[in-house]
Protein backbone atom coordinates (compact mmCIF):
# COMPACT_ATOMS: atom_id res chain seq x y z
CA UNK A 1 0.00 0.00 0.00
CA UNK A 2 1.33 3.31 -0.88
CA UNK A 3 2.34 5.65 2.20
CA UNK A 4 1.86 9.08 0.48
CA UNK A 5 -1.80 10.47 -0.45
CA UNK A 6 -3.37 13.39 -2.64
CA UNK A 7 -1.68 16.67 -1.40
CA UNK A 8 -5.47 17.95 -1.55
CA UNK A 9 -5.97 15.89 1.99
CA UNK A 10 -3.96 17.88 4.64
CA UNK A 11 -2.61 15.44 7.23
CA UNK A 12 -0.15 16.83 10.56
CA UNK A 13 3.32 15.68 9.95
CA UNK A 14 4.12 13.08 12.28
CA UNK A 15 7.58 14.36 13.49
CA UNK A 16 6.23 17.93 14.93
CA UNK A 17 3.22 17.27 16.50
CA UNK A 18 0.84 19.88 17.95
CA UNK A 19 -0.26 17.52 20.42
CA UNK A 20 0.90 17.64 24.27
CA UNK A 21 2.80 14.69 25.72
CA UNK A 22 0.52 11.59 27.03
CA UNK A 23 1.60 11.34 30.46
CA UNK A 24 1.38 8.48 33.07
CA UNK A 25 -1.72 10.08 34.54
CA UNK A 26 -3.12 10.52 31.05
CA UNK A 27 -3.09 6.54 31.19
CA UNK A 28 -4.40 6.15 34.24
CA UNK A 29 -7.37 8.65 33.58
CA UNK A 30 -8.12 6.38 30.30
CA UNK A 31 -8.19 2.84 31.63
CA UNK A 32 -10.06 4.38 35.19
CA UNK A 33 -12.61 6.16 33.23
CA UNK A 34 -13.24 3.12 30.31
CA UNK A 35 -12.58 0.22 32.47
CA UNK A 36 -16.18 -1.08 32.26
CA UNK A 37 -16.11 -0.33 28.26
CA UNK A 38 -13.82 -3.20 27.89
CA UNK A 39 -16.35 -5.90 28.85
CA UNK A 40 -18.16 -5.20 25.73
CA UNK A 41 -14.83 -6.51 24.17
CA UNK A 42 -14.50 -9.86 26.62
CA UNK A 43 -16.70 -10.46 28.96
CA UNK A 44 -13.54 -11.86 30.59
CA UNK A 45 -11.83 -8.85 30.38
CA UNK A 46 -9.19 -9.85 28.09
CA UNK A 47 -7.99 -6.00 26.98
CA UNK A 48 -5.82 -7.48 23.79
CA UNK A 49 -6.43 -9.18 20.36
CA UNK A 50 -6.71 -12.48 20.43
CA UNK A 51 -4.79 -15.84 18.52
CA UNK A 52 -6.43 -17.91 16.14
CA UNK A 53 -4.99 -21.19 15.35
CA UNK A 54 -6.49 -23.75 13.59
CA UNK A 55 -9.76 -25.60 15.23
CA UNK A 56 -10.83 -21.97 16.76
CA UNK A 57 -13.68 -20.63 15.22
CA UNK A 58 -12.91 -16.87 13.85
CA UNK A 59 -16.13 -15.54 14.89
CA UNK A 60 -15.86 -16.67 18.48
CA UNK A 61 -13.88 -13.95 19.89
CA UNK A 62 -13.16 -15.13 23.32
CA UNK A 63 -12.17 -17.99 22.55
CA UNK A 64 -9.58 -16.43 20.45
CA UNK A 65 -8.77 -14.20 23.12
CA UNK A 66 -7.88 -16.81 25.45
CA UNK A 67 -5.89 -18.42 23.43
CA UNK A 68 -3.72 -15.13 23.50
CA UNK A 69 -2.69 -15.95 27.36
CA UNK A 70 -2.21 -19.62 26.41
CA UNK A 71 0.33 -18.59 23.47
CA UNK A 72 2.14 -16.54 26.16
CA UNK A 73 2.01 -19.61 28.49
CA UNK A 74 3.88 -21.73 25.88
CA UNK A 75 6.42 -18.81 25.08
CA UNK A 76 7.14 -19.03 28.76
CA UNK A 77 8.39 -22.48 28.56
CA UNK A 78 7.80 -23.30 31.80
CA UNK A 79 8.14 -27.01 33.63
CA UNK A 80 4.47 -27.49 34.55
CA UNK A 81 6.05 -29.82 37.06
CA UNK A 82 7.59 -27.45 39.01
CA UNK A 83 6.29 -24.60 40.93
CA UNK A 84 6.78 -20.94 39.11
CA UNK A 85 6.61 -17.75 40.02
CA UNK A 86 5.77 -15.51 37.20
CA UNK A 87 5.00 -11.46 36.91
CA UNK A 88 2.71 -9.42 34.32
CA UNK A 89 3.80 -6.03 33.65
CA UNK A 90 0.72 -3.75 33.21
CA UNK A 91 -2.00 -6.97 33.72
CA UNK A 92 -5.22 -4.85 32.70
CA UNK A 93 -7.84 -7.08 34.26
CA UNK A 94 -5.34 -10.04 35.03
CA UNK A 95 -6.94 -12.47 32.20
CA UNK A 96 -3.27 -13.58 30.90
CA UNK A 97 -2.70 -14.71 34.98
CA UNK A 98 -6.32 -15.69 35.61
CA UNK A 99 -5.73 -18.05 32.44
CA UNK A 100 -2.20 -19.49 33.07
CA UNK A 101 -3.21 -20.05 37.00
CA UNK A 102 -6.54 -21.75 35.96
CA UNK A 103 -4.39 -24.24 34.20
CA UNK A 104 -1.29 -24.87 35.80
CA UNK A 105 -2.07 -25.73 39.83
CA UNK A 106 1.57 -24.89 40.26
CA UNK A 107 2.01 -21.46 39.09
CA UNK A 108 1.79 -18.36 41.00
CA UNK A 109 1.68 -14.87 39.31
CA UNK A 110 2.15 -11.33 40.82
CA UNK A 111 0.21 -9.17 38.04
CA UNK A 112 1.20 -5.27 38.45
CA UNK A 113 -0.85 -2.04 37.47
CA UNK A 114 -1.19 1.71 38.25
CA UNK A 115 -4.95 1.62 37.81
CA UNK A 116 -7.21 0.48 41.18
CA UNK A 117 -10.19 -0.16 39.27
CA UNK A 118 -8.62 -2.58 37.47
CA UNK A 119 -7.52 -4.83 40.37
CA UNK A 120 -10.60 -4.71 41.58
CA UNK A 121 -12.73 -6.22 38.63
CA UNK A 122 -9.43 -8.85 38.55
CA UNK A 123 -10.17 -10.15 42.37
CA UNK A 124 -13.74 -10.29 41.35
CA UNK A 125 -13.31 -12.26 38.41
CA UNK A 126 -10.39 -14.05 40.62
CA UNK A 127 -12.52 -15.41 43.07
CA UNK A 128 -15.24 -16.60 40.39
CA UNK A 129 -12.27 -18.89 38.73
CA UNK A 130 -11.36 -19.93 41.85
CA UNK A 131 -7.21 -18.65 41.82
CA UNK A 132 -7.30 -16.22 44.31
CA UNK A 133 -4.63 -18.04 46.38
CA UNK A 134 -2.45 -18.17 43.99
CA UNK A 135 -2.79 -14.20 42.16
CA UNK A 136 -1.76 -11.12 43.72
CA UNK A 137 -2.70 -8.20 42.81
CA UNK A 138 -0.06 -5.12 43.17
CA UNK A 139 -1.03 -1.48 42.53
CA UNK A 140 2.00 0.32 41.52
CA UNK A 141 4.05 1.46 38.03
CA UNK A 142 5.50 -1.25 36.20
CA UNK A 143 8.97 0.13 35.86
CA UNK A 144 9.03 0.60 39.43
CA UNK A 145 7.34 -2.31 40.72
CA UNK A 146 9.24 -2.40 44.43
CA UNK A 147 8.83 -6.48 43.68
CA UNK A 148 12.10 -8.37 44.93
CA UNK A 149 15.19 -8.98 42.98
CA UNK A 150 15.94 -11.96 40.55
CA UNK A 151 13.05 -13.70 41.78
CA UNK A 152 10.63 -14.06 38.68
CA UNK A 153 10.22 -17.50 37.12
CA UNK A 154 8.99 -15.41 33.98
CA UNK A 155 7.35 -12.49 33.09
CA UNK A 156 5.03 -10.80 30.39
CA UNK A 157 3.32 -7.99 28.92
CA UNK A 158 0.82 -7.99 26.40
CA UNK A 159 -0.01 -5.15 24.91
CA UNK A 160 1.06 -3.32 27.78
CA UNK A 161 5.06 -2.39 27.19
CA UNK A 162 3.97 0.32 24.84
CA UNK A 163 2.75 2.50 27.69
CA UNK A 164 6.38 3.22 28.99
CA UNK A 165 8.39 6.27 27.36
CA UNK A 166 10.24 6.10 24.60
CA UNK A 167 10.54 4.57 21.35
CA UNK A 168 12.88 1.77 23.02
CA UNK A 169 10.96 1.40 26.61
CA UNK A 170 14.18 1.26 28.35
CA UNK A 171 12.88 1.72 31.64
CA UNK A 172 10.10 -1.27 30.94
CA UNK A 173 12.92 -3.48 29.55
CA UNK A 174 15.60 -2.54 33.10
CA UNK A 175 13.02 -3.42 35.27
CA UNK A 176 12.22 -6.64 33.59
CA UNK A 177 15.73 -7.47 33.73
CA UNK A 178 15.84 -6.66 37.17
CA UNK A 179 13.05 -9.22 38.00
CA UNK A 180 13.73 -12.16 36.60
CA UNK A 181 16.22 -14.79 37.24
CA UNK A 182 19.29 -15.94 34.94
CA UNK A 183 17.59 -18.61 32.21
CA UNK A 184 14.39 -17.03 32.99
CA UNK A 185 11.66 -15.47 29.85
CA UNK A 186 10.51 -12.64 29.07
CA UNK A 187 7.37 -12.43 26.54
CA UNK A 188 6.54 -9.02 25.08
CA UNK A 189 3.16 -8.93 22.65
CA UNK A 190 2.93 -5.93 21.18
CA UNK A 191 2.29 -3.31 18.64
CA UNK A 192 5.70 -2.42 16.93
CA UNK A 193 6.73 0.56 14.70
CA UNK A 194 8.95 -1.01 11.86
CA UNK A 195 10.48 2.28 11.33
CA UNK A 196 11.60 4.78 13.19
CA UNK A 197 9.82 7.89 10.74
CA UNK A 198 7.08 6.08 9.86
CA UNK A 199 5.15 7.20 6.18
CA UNK A 200 3.27 10.25 6.65
CA UNK A 201 -0.26 8.60 6.69
CA UNK A 202 1.07 5.93 8.90
CA UNK A 203 2.93 8.38 10.88
CA UNK A 204 -0.49 10.48 11.45
CA UNK A 205 -2.74 7.52 12.52
CA UNK A 206 0.04 6.02 14.79
CA UNK A 207 -0.35 9.64 16.52
CA UNK A 208 -3.91 9.46 16.23
CA UNK A 209 -4.09 6.22 18.17
CA UNK A 210 -1.49 7.07 20.29
CA UNK A 211 -3.05 9.90 21.48
CA UNK A 212 -6.86 8.29 21.89
CA UNK A 213 -5.59 5.45 23.99
CA UNK A 214 -3.11 7.28 25.75
CA UNK A 215 -0.04 5.66 24.44
CA UNK A 216 3.12 8.20 24.07
CA UNK A 217 4.42 5.98 21.43
CA UNK A 218 4.42 2.59 20.18
CA UNK A 219 7.73 0.62 20.38
CA UNK A 220 10.28 0.62 17.45
CA UNK A 221 10.76 -3.06 16.65
CA UNK A 222 14.65 -2.86 16.04
CA UNK A 223 15.11 -0.23 19.02
CA UNK A 224 13.01 -2.38 21.84
CA UNK A 225 15.06 -5.51 20.30
CA UNK A 226 18.48 -3.94 20.80
CA UNK A 227 17.33 -2.44 24.54
CA UNK A 228 16.79 -5.79 25.23
CA UNK A 229 20.16 -6.89 24.71
CA UNK A 230 21.99 -4.40 26.35
CA UNK A 231 19.89 -4.78 29.44
CA UNK A 232 21.30 -8.46 29.68
CA UNK A 233 18.67 -10.48 27.25
CA UNK A 234 19.77 -12.90 25.22
CA UNK A 235 18.01 -14.92 22.37
CA UNK A 236 15.90 -12.32 21.59
CA UNK A 237 13.05 -13.34 18.90
CA UNK A 238 10.86 -11.34 16.96
CA UNK A 239 7.82 -13.17 15.58
CA UNK A 240 4.96 -11.50 13.65
CA UNK A 241 1.43 -12.40 14.42
CA UNK A 242 -0.26 -10.42 12.11
CA UNK A 243 -1.89 -13.07 10.61
CA UNK A 244 -2.66 -14.92 14.17
CA UNK A 245 -4.77 -11.77 15.41
CA UNK A 246 -6.26 -10.54 11.89
CA UNK A 247 -9.62 -12.63 12.99
CA UNK A 248 -10.09 -10.81 15.91
CA UNK A 249 -9.36 -7.57 14.93
CA UNK A 250 -12.07 -7.88 11.92
CA UNK A 251 -14.21 -8.18 14.65
CA UNK A 252 -13.73 -4.08 15.57
CA UNK A 253 -16.24 -2.76 12.76
CA UNK A 254 -19.21 -4.53 13.85
CA UNK A 255 -18.81 -4.03 17.48
CA UNK A 256 -17.38 -0.55 18.37
CA UNK A 257 -20.32 1.13 15.57
CA UNK A 258 -22.75 -1.35 17.50
CA UNK A 259 -21.30 -0.49 20.99
CA UNK A 260 -21.07 3.57 19.73
CA UNK A 261 -24.24 3.58 19.17
CA UNK A 262 -25.95 1.30 22.02
CA UNK A 263 -23.84 3.85 24.91
CA UNK A 264 -25.30 7.28 22.72
CA UNK A 265 -28.27 6.26 23.13
CA UNK A 266 -27.77 5.16 27.05
CA UNK A 267 -26.10 8.70 27.53
CA UNK A 268 -28.16 10.72 25.43
CA UNK A 269 -25.52 11.69 22.84
CA UNK A 270 -22.77 12.82 25.04
CA UNK A 271 -19.58 10.50 26.12
CA UNK A 272 -16.76 11.75 27.94
CA UNK A 273 -13.85 12.73 26.21
CA UNK A 274 -11.77 9.39 26.86
CA UNK A 275 -14.78 7.62 25.99
CA UNK A 276 -14.91 8.90 22.86
CA UNK A 277 -11.45 8.85 22.21
CA UNK A 278 -11.46 4.97 22.72
CA UNK A 279 -14.02 4.59 20.68
CA UNK A 280 -11.60 6.15 17.89
CA UNK A 281 -8.64 4.41 18.84
CA UNK A 282 -10.69 0.53 17.77
CA UNK A 283 -10.90 2.09 14.64
CA UNK A 284 -7.56 3.23 14.23
CA UNK A 285 -6.14 0.05 14.76
CA UNK A 286 -7.53 -1.73 12.37
CA UNK A 287 -6.71 1.16 9.63
CA UNK A 288 -3.05 0.78 11.33
CA UNK A 289 -2.90 -2.49 10.66
CA UNK A 290 -2.84 -2.35 7.02
CA UNK A 291 0.41 -0.23 6.85
CA UNK A 292 2.79 -3.10 6.35
CA UNK A 293 5.71 -1.00 5.67
CA UNK A 294 5.60 0.43 9.05
CA UNK A 295 4.04 -1.40 10.87
CA UNK A 296 3.44 -4.96 12.79
CA UNK A 297 1.68 -6.70 15.72
CA UNK A 298 4.69 -9.06 17.23
CA UNK A 299 5.87 -11.45 20.10
CA UNK A 300 9.25 -10.77 21.22
CA UNK A 301 10.71 -13.27 23.38
CA UNK A 302 13.94 -12.94 25.34
CA UNK A 303 15.96 -14.81 27.75
CA UNK A 304 17.51 -13.16 31.15
CA UNK A 305 21.36 -13.78 31.06
CA UNK A 306 23.14 -14.88 33.64
CA UNK A 307 25.24 -11.30 33.88
CA UNK A 308 24.97 -8.66 31.04
CA UNK A 309 28.54 -10.33 30.14
CA UNK A 310 27.11 -13.21 29.83
CA UNK A 311 25.09 -12.13 26.67
CA UNK A 312 26.28 -13.51 23.82
CA UNK A 313 27.62 -10.81 21.52
CA UNK A 314 27.18 -12.50 18.01
CA UNK A 315 23.35 -12.51 19.15
CA UNK A 316 20.87 -10.69 16.42
CA UNK A 317 17.01 -10.76 17.14
CA UNK A 318 15.40 -12.62 14.63
CA UNK A 319 12.96 -11.29 12.31
CA UNK A 320 10.00 -13.67 10.89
Amino acid sequence: MSDTVPQRIALPAPAAPSHAPVRPSDTQDYFTEVADDYRAWSPGYNMHFGFWRAGLNPLRREGMLVEMNRAVGRALQLDAARPACVVDLGCGAGATARTLAMEHPKLYAVTVTNVAVQNTIAARLDAGAGVTDRVAHVEADYTRTGLPTAQADGAWAVESACYASGAAKADFVAEAARLLKPGARLVVIDGFLLRRRPGRVAGWLHRLWADSWAVPTLATRDDFTATLQSHGFAHVEVKSLRWRVAPSALHIPVLATRFTLVELWKARGRLSPWRRKHIVASYCALALGLFWRDFDYCMVTAVRAASEAGVDPQNSASKE
